[in-house]
């Protein structure tokens, strides 16, 4: 080129060529050396930072360089690690959310020098919104987001496959309305199998690559999907992989193989800043991977995630003792147990007073039903909400496909939404960690924290309730919800500190709680 310029004989264009060749080596040196150009700003719990740098790929696949990210707190010395995660061509990406206020200072590391020793600063400010919630945690076997320390009952609702929302912005924000504000859900179920892989392929038995490479049109779908959610205040649960009998497991490129961790590697790098996700191994576990194979799964997501994430899978088979399980190693505790009811709950929790449960199968309404013992109707729902949530606080996945499923696989809405909305609102305002099983208090079900003075008392078609309060120090205000209607709490003045009998207006499902709004 530049002969050519020169032959020309004309210096305007060769100087020109010569500025612009100099201004695109200035940039691209910055982007690649300028540490200034690398320090960001932002908030406690807000997701997320991002830095993209550039290097000619490696011979060799780009998805397997390992290269990270490790950010230390200069006040308290904790750290994290994050790795970068190839994002085409000369491109390589890491993110970051503080979960501490003040000031992160960062290096990467690589074997490429061009990602290796980049440095910078990251100055995080406490987060002005009280209700920031940061990610999706555990205390004990209490699930809280990590941010504020809030207890919750997750009760997520049976989403769209990935085709259904992928690119669709205004699609997610009218099903997070349908679905959360309507309805009162604070979580979206989806299940990914083979899409990892190929965005539009589900079964392993659809591939012919022998080693795929993670599909970012896959992650891309569930970026917007996890980002939306969390931003309307709730959370997306993935099921990995699905069982081998519809080929939506690994087991092709081999469990723990190359291909699967390069994949586990991605989805740590990709995801792992972002909160407002768990993650379920799949289903059927027990039919196509062993414990020990779970287990290393398990630990090498936690290696490479640098974030607190709780993953974990459902480790129990329908008709065993809630004692039998593959693995109690797992971030929670899932179960396959059809019907539950609240003794089903209250015992899994008590099996398990460090880890928080889910029962996870998903339970459905389904008109004819292909499997009548297991599935629900809307009373069996309603009732099963309240159970889950009496019992301390489990988790489960809800479906209504009567008539069929929805679009995409997606539940339809229920005719009985206010009621599920009563649900949620009353536990928004009551719910929390310290809230223990007390029943000796009613003739219904309690939940009690005695040193709060606080009760929630529950009792199904009830015209009186036995409301034990000693203990407490004083009057305190009661209010009963109808849980069969739409939200509406009726005053009961104060009742002091002591044995009594409350009479119904009439006979319902009803809720009673005693002491002020905790929300």
């Amino acid at each position: 080129m530049l002969q050519s310029l020169w032959n020309t004989r004309c210096p305007f264009l060769l100087w020109l060529y010569c500025i612009l060749c100099l201004t695109w080596m200035l940039g691209f040196a910055s982007e690649l050396v300028g540490d200034e150009t690398m320090d960001r700003e932002g908030y406690q719990w807000e997701p997320v930072l991002e830095w993209t740098l550039r290097s000619p790929p490696p011979a060799g696949n780009p998805y397997d360089l390992l290269a990270t990210a490790t950010f230390t707190h200069q006040e308290t010395g904790t750290q994290i690690r994050t790795g970068l995660f190839y994002a085409g061509e000369d491109r390589w990406t890491f993110r970051f959310t503080g979960t501490l206020a003040g000031v992160w200072l960062f290096e990467t590391d690589s074997q490429l020098p061009e990602l290796s020793g980049r440095r910078g600063k990251v100055t995080i400010a406490a987060n002005p919104n009280p209700k920031a919630r940061g990610f999706v945690g555990h205390h004990q076997n209490r699930w809280i987001w990590t941010g504020n320390g809030q207890a919750f009952v997750p009760q997520l609702v049976m989403y769209r496959d990935l085709e259904g929302f992928a690119n669709q912005p205004e699609q997610i924000d009218q099903d997070l309305h349908l679905w959360f504000e309507q309805h009162g859900f604070n979580g979206l179920h989806v299940g990914v199998g083979c899409r990892w892989f190929d965005f539009e392929k589900d079964r392993s038995s659809d591939f012919d690559d022998a080693d795929p490479n993670p599909d970012p049109r896959t992650f891309a779908a569930l970026e917007l999907l996890i980002r939306k959610t969390h931003a309307a205040g709730g959370f997306v649960h993935l099921w990995v992989w699905g069982d081998e009998d519809r080929r939506m497991t690994p087991r092709r490129w081999g469990i723990n193989g190359p291909a699967d961790q390069r994949l586990q590697r991605y989805m740590a790098a990709r995801l792992g800043a972002l909160p407002g996700w768990t993650l379920g191994y799949g289903f059927d576990l027990w039919e196509w991977v062993d414990e020990p194979e779970l287990l290393q799964w398990h630990q090498y997501m936690h290696q490479y995630l640098g974030w607190p994430h709780v993953i974990g899978g459902r480790v129990h088979q329908h008709g065993t003792p809630l004692t039998r399980t593959m693995t109690q190693q797992l971030d929670y505790v899932g179960y396959e147990t059809h019907r539950p009811d609240y003794e089903t709950y209250r015992t899994a929790l008590e099996l398990h007073p460090q880890r928080p449960v889910f029962m996870e199968d998903r339970f459905r309404i389904r008109n004819p039903s292909p499997y009548p013992e297991k599935d629900y109707d809307l009373e069996k729902t309603r009732r099963g909400l309240w159970h889950s949530a009496m019992a301390g606080g489990v988790a489960n996945i809800w479906g209504n496909l009567e008539p069929e499923a929805g679009p995409h696989g997606m539940s339809q809405p229920y005719p009985n939404r206010e009621q599920i909305r009563t649900n949620a609102e009353f536990f928004a305002r009551y719910f929390s960690a310290e809230l223990q099983v007390d029943n000796h208090r009613t003739d219904g079900v309690c939940l009690a924290d005695v040193a709060g003075q606080r009760f929630l008392f529950y009792a199904e078609d009830a015209e009186t309730m036995r409301l034990d309060l000693s203990g407490t120090a004083e009057a305190q205000p009661v209010s009963a919800v109808d849980t069969k209607q739409a939200y509406r709490e009726i005053p009961l003045g104060e009742l002091e500190p002591k044995q009594q009998q409350w009479t119904a207006p009439y006979k319902s499902d009803w809720a009673i709680v005693v002491g002020p709004q905790l929300k």
